[in-house]
């Protein structure tokens, strides 16, 4: 017989990950191994509990910086960070040699170094705006949950709030 103490659904998500179920029928709590389900649900703690729900907090902020680059490949993703640097050197030194990858990319493109720099500075602009706000959210979020005292409170918080439109 189950003694079932509700801890949120991080408990349920440890006792399915343990290879077990737990469910409630006619009142009565059923198992599919009585002694080692009781030992999860005794051994779950708080801090299991805050940390189910921050991996659920992660989870969306991965998913809305997923959803920002998702019509990005990765081979392009993996230049930006030279792009941005060779933009800031070029606005700092006006010299096109300290810009060879942009530099070959304006040729190609058949437009100015300046116009593809102008056009780097604002994609980075963007990017890291969006990802400061779903930084800053995600964390603001994490740092409540760390703070809660009680099961419940960990269960009914709600996480859905503040994060942008992307």
């Amino acid at each position: 017989m189950i003694t079932y103490t509700e801890k949120g659904a991080g408990l349920h998500e440890a006792i399915t990950k343990a290879g077990h179920w737990l469910r409630e029928a006619d009142g009565q709590w059923i198992s599919s191994n009585d002694a080692a389900v009781q030992a999860i649900i005794d051994g779950y703690t708080l801090a299991d509990a805050k940390a189910a729900r921050i991996q659920q907090v992660l989870a969306h902020a991965k998913a809305l910086r997923d959803k920002v680059v998702a019509a990005v490949s990765p081979g392009e993703m993996s230049c930006w960070a030279i792009k941005r640097a060779e933009a800031v050197q070029f606005r700092a030194t006006g010299d096109a040699a300290q810009c060879p990858v942009l530099s070959l990319e304006a040729q190609h493109r058949q437009v100015t170094l300046d116009t593809l720099v102008s056009k780097v500075e604002a994609n980075a602009t963007r990017l890291s705006s969006v990802e400061a706000v779903i930084g800053g959210v995600d964390g603001r979020h994490r740092d409540a949950i760390a703070s809660l005292t009680t099961f419940e409170a960990v269960a009914a918080y709600n996480f859905n709030t503040g994060w942008p439109e992307v």
